[in-house]
């Protein structure tokens, strides 16, 4: 099985998984132009071909069609996620570590039932094989209730009976010194801005890499901004998710911008208005893509240690303003969430040292010693 790229007239690049002899996979192509028509981007696009394609190895591998699937194959292809030379006939004494973590199995398995309720949707299929892995629970008695219960409990829960229980993990953000050392491994100009902007805006790097240089608005009386505005999917796969929004930004970053500008773009002499731009080869001036940027933050991190990612920078930037300015009505505007339970429950990670400091002010209240007052 093999992704492959493919140039479409008036949409640019789209992907479409083939079998070895490059014959196209029809029902898988005809699912991922349904998520194109419903607005789903080009790398939302390119992870679900992707994921499919893990889904069809397995099938290829153990001789079964698609279309005569159940939940034991579900089953074992969840298993073979994990352990690629996984048999459903034996038992592991001691449990080999599994070549995919938890998120990365359910986030698949997610895909490949989509893909089957888009079968059933279109009458593809006669049946609805979601329905088999939904367990509906009506009532009941919980040991734990939740705050809100009673509201919420005559409405059904709903559970996959495949998904794997995924471990809770504390989200851990960058530190002052650690973005110092991330921004000094930047290579060149144009990789120190793209740092910094991440950092300072909390911007998407589909955001970013929209950008276009007359986006940036100087002004010392009303203050310095970025002005994002919807174009639609760029050729670099780029697209402004959440809609036009305003950004204030410093005047250092300004200054970096001009810095760059000057010594870098204007250099290039490119036709284009994008502001991240490719530097060398052939595509020189062209607009950087996502790959481009993943090549930056993979050179970083072995330079500096440490896992670095954009959307790391896009959390370290709303845990550092929500703990200066204690507003999250504000982080949720300048991430562009709509919703600021996502601001809320995602995006703000308090660090060890907040949890002890808050500890140290509130440990009085539990001292016993001095008796009742």
């Amino acid at each position: 099985m093999r992704v492959k790229e493919a140039m479409v007239e008036g949409c640019g690049k789209r992907y479409i998984l083939t079998y070895s002899n490059g014959e196209p996979v029809f029902a898988v192509a005809e699912y991922l132009k349904s998520l194109d028509s419903t607005g789903k981007s080009v790398n939302t696009q390119r992870t679900y071909c992707y994921a499919l394609k893990q889904y069809f190895e397995f099938l290829n591998q153990y001789e079964l069609g698609y279309e005569n699937i159940g939940v034991k194959e579900l089953s074992d292809f969840l298993g073979w996620l994990r352990f690629p030379d996984y048999n459903s006939e034996l038992v592991f004494m001691v449990q080999p570590k599994p070549k995919r973590c938890e998120r990365t199995a359910n986030l698949i398995l997610s895909v490949v039932c989509g893909f089957y309720g888009y079968l059933y949707r279109t009458g593809c299929l006669e049946h609805d094989l979601n329905d088999s892995l939904i367990k509906v629970a009506r009532g009941g008695v919980r040991k734990y209730k939740d705050f809100l219960y009673h509201v919420t409990k005559q409405r059904p829960q709903i559970q996959n009976y495949l998904k794997i229980k995924e471990p809770i993990q504390k989200f851990r953000v960058l530190n002052k010194d650690e973005m110092q050392a991330i921004y000094e491994a930047a290579g060149n100009i144009r990789d120190k801005f793209l740092i910094r902007l991440l950092f300072e805006t909390g911007l998407r790097i589909g955001e970013a890499l929209s950008l276009w240089v007359n986006d940036f608005s100087y002004s010392h009386s009303n203050g310095h901004q970025i002005k994002l505005t919807v174009r639609g999917e760029l050729e670099n796969g780029a697209r402004l998710k959440s809609g036009a929004r305003d950004i204030h930004i410093s005047q250092a970053l300004m200054d970096l911008f001009d810095d760059y500008l000057y010594t870098v773009l204007d250099e290039i002499g490119m036709e284009s208005n994008y502001v991240f731009v490719k530097l060398k080869g052939k595509s020189k001036g062209n607009p950087m893509t996502y790959i481009d940027v993943s090549a930056v933050f993979k050179a970083i991190s072995a330079k500096t240690g440490l896992h670095v990612t954009p959307h790391l920078l896009r959390h370290t930037h709303a845990t550092i303003l929500y703990g200066k300015t204690k507003d999250i009505k504000q982080v949720q505007e300048r991430l562009g969430h709509a919703q600021v339970q996502t601001t809320l429950a995602m995006y703000v990670h308090p660090s060890d040292e907040d949890i002890r400091h808050s500890w140290e002010e509130a440990q009085a209240i539990f001292d016993l010693e001095g008796g009742a007052k």
